[in-house]
């Protein structure tokens, strides 16, 4: 199974410029820095099964390229989660079911794909950096920030985030290098991911109905 590891940390606006500037980036960046701008459109069922299952099903549009991702259910503790991720390339903004059913979890077989629909949205900039870091702990890394905001009915919530995936190497690394940026810049680890912050902005949204 596919894998994503990860670790999450909440950053104050005002914090952004000192962390991009932070040292260690320059130090173990392996290229330049690269900007990305996310538009992402979850789906679910009109009862929530799927995130009553711990899974996720969006499609994330970047600069005219589509890409399909399933995230099952996984664990996360101290902002660090592991979790199942498959993704695939699209030719338009259409979910591709067939991708979907090899992997399709279980205890969702039930469900009629025809009844995934748009439930929320999550559009943000990310500015990436690829790190080789070989102190303690060897890995290669992405650090990304993220700032932008969750949309959900007329619900807004602001996204102001670091993450640090791991792409190779050990796990630990990641706590290394939040240790290190730690020494100059707050970051505050998080278990909630952006589907979940998602999810209670619509639930906020029936509750004000």
């Amino acid at each position: 199974m596919p894998k994503e590891t990860e670790l999450k940390l909440l950053i104050a606006p005002e914090a952004h410029s000192h962390l991009l500037s932070n040292p260690l980036l320059k130090e173990s960046c392996v290229a330049g820095q690269c900007f990305f701008q996310f538009q992402n459109t979850y789906f679910d069922t009109v009862d929530q099964r799927l995130h009553q299952a711990r899974v996720s099903l969006r499609i994330r549009e970047n600069q005219g390229r589509y890409i399909q991702t399933l995230k099952t259910r996984g664990q996360s503790r101290n902002g660090l989660s592991r979790r199942g991720e498959w993704e695939w390339s699209l030719e338009r903004e259409r979910l591709d079911m067939a991708l979907l059913q090899p992997v399709w979890p279980d205890a969702l077989i039930t469900i009629d794909f025809s009844a995934l629909t748009p439930v929320f949205n999550t559009n943000f900039q990310r500015t990436a950096f690829t790190l080789n870091w070989d102190k303690q702990h060897s890995a290669c890394v992405e650090l990304s920030l993220d700032v932008g905001e969750i949309r959900a009915g007329m619900f807004r919530e602001a996204i102001s985030e670091v993450e640090i995936e791991l792409l190779s190497g050990s796990e630990e690394a990641l706590h290394e290098i939040a240790e290190q940026l730690c020494r100059s810049v707050t970051l505050e680890p998080c278990d909630v991911s952006k589907a979940e912050r998602g999810y209670a902005l619509i639930n906020r949204q029936l509750l004000a109905q």
